[in-house]
């Protein structure tokens, strides 16, 4: 049995989404204070542009990075466990013969490079783990080497 173990950079990306729309509250109240004597249409984009983006990181954020890469995986032997947002949410077993295998993706951030594994079912995705967010990612892809066919 193997079970992933998340790394600092999960853990600190994550509090980085939670807090971005907190910030952005505290920046775009500082600028309302400012300008509260002259409000024009520079400021009303500035707010608009503000709330936009803060709704861009908070989706992706939280339901494509927390939600889907940054899930624990419990490996056993003729299962697998999926537990989304850090570990946190909801758990989802998969029985490992009804998974068709997994597929590697690499992917470059700041010079270095790292993977994305994902578990296939039916032509689908199912799980999303990535290298970037388990401290012991290698281990965990031995172990499904050792169970599952890795896909082209």
């Amino acid at each position: 049995m193997v079970q992933s173990k998340l790394s600092n950079t999960a853990y600190f990306y994550s509090l980085l989404i939670l807090s971005f729309p907190v910030l952005t509250a505290f920046i775009v109240n500082k600028f309302l204070r400012m300008f509260q004597d002259t409000w024009h249409w520079g400021l009303t984009v500035f707010l608009v542009l503000c709330g936009l983006v803060s709704l861009f990181v908070v989706i992706w954020g939280f339901f494509i990075e927390m939600n889907l890469r940054m899930a624990t995986v419990k490996i056993s032997n003729n299962t697998i466990e999926v537990k989304q947002l850090l570990g946190f949410g909801t758990k989802k077993i998969f029985q490992m013969d009804a998974i068709d295998g997994f597929a590697i993706r690499d992917f470059k951030q700041r010079a270095q490079y790292h993977e994305y594994c994902y578990l296939i079912q039916d032509k689908k995705a199912i799980a999303v783990f990535s290298s970037l967010y388990y401290k012991n990612y290698m281990e965990v892809r031995d172990e499904l080497q050792q169970h599952l066919v890795l896909l082209k």
